[in-house]
């Protein structure tokens, strides 16, 4: 098996160790800026090393490979994908969106080559130097296989689930709705707090409830601002829902003589809902 991973960061890194694990003969080449590339060549990562402005190097390493996984900001997956397609066999993913990066892909002719997907598995760190082969293990790994050919689909899914992920399949308006509550809000909320609590001088106060809210917050600016550009309005809408939600509390407990019934009912749903 010949896979060419492009962006060699921690998802990159991690999905070119995991597939090495499960498929030792595999070779691997890499494309990212220099100083990444000899870190993912001293740990063994990949095999070969492509610098980014390298293009007939790139072409010719899409043409060889038998799967393309483009781990990069949305922005540059949905600007490669084009000319990736017009040589790759299979390509998938890791953007956090899919309309804008599927709506990239169709501008190609062999668009049913492309499987969108988004491995649910990170950490609060990024960088090639934290990419381990155990990052996917037991996480969801959401597909979205609308558009793609059969045998594209069938290939990505059955190296996702060996690599020990549990692949969903939604749709691509579907998984933008879902991940701006599961994901892109809660880096806002999250990080929202992290802010607070310093500037109230509450730090000090802080314990492992806050930790576990807060472990994600502060990502890069240069990866949310694509992944908040391209989902806005699903990300909107979660954070009406959400105000909406808070809203009542608030309201409750700001009268005279606080009413907990709005407090109490969201605190058995979401008990109910972790059941669930």
């Amino acid at each position: 098996m010949n896979v060419l991973v492009i962006g060699l960061g921690l998802i990159g890194g991690s999905f070119a160790l995991a597939v090495r694990e499960v498929e030792p003969s595999a070779r691997f080449s890499g494309v990212d800026r220099r100083p990444v590339l000899e870190r993912a060549l001293a740990r063994r990562v990949v095999d070969r090393a492509i610098e980014l402005d390298d293009v007939v190097a790139l072409d010719a390493a899409v043409a060889e490979a038998d799967l393309v996984f483009l781990a990069a900001p949305v922005a540059a997956i949905g600007a490669m994908l084009p000319r990736v397609l017009e040589r790759a066999k299979v390509v998938t993913d890791c953007g956090s969106t899919k309309r804008a990066i599927v709506a990239q892909a169709q501008r190609s002719p062999r668009a049913g080559r492309f499987v969108p997907g988004h491995p649910m598995a990170g950490a609060p760190e990024g960088g090639i130097d934290l990419a381990e082969a155990g990052l996917f293990r037991d996480r969801r790994w959401l597909l979205c296989p609308e558009g793609a050919d059969a045998d594209a689909v069938e290939l990505v899914e059955a190296l996702v689930t060996r690599l020990g992920s549990r692949p969903v399949r939604v749709g691509i308006a579907e998984h933008d709705r879902a991940v701006a509550l599961t994901s892109h809000a809660e880096q806002l909320v999250a990080s929202a707090l992290a802010a607070l609590v310093v500037e109230f001088g509450a730090a000090g106060t802080a314990g492992p409830a806050f930790e576990r809210a807060t472990r994600g917050a502060g990502g890069p600016e240069e990866i949310w601002s694509d992944i908040l550009a391209t989902n806005a309005d699903a990300v909107v809408a979660a954070l009406a829902a959400l105000r909406h939600e808070l809203g009542a509390v608030e309201a409750g407990l700001a009268k005279p003589v606080p009413d907990l019934g709005p407090a109490r009912a969201l605190l058995a749903r979401a008990r109910a809902a972790r059941k669930a």
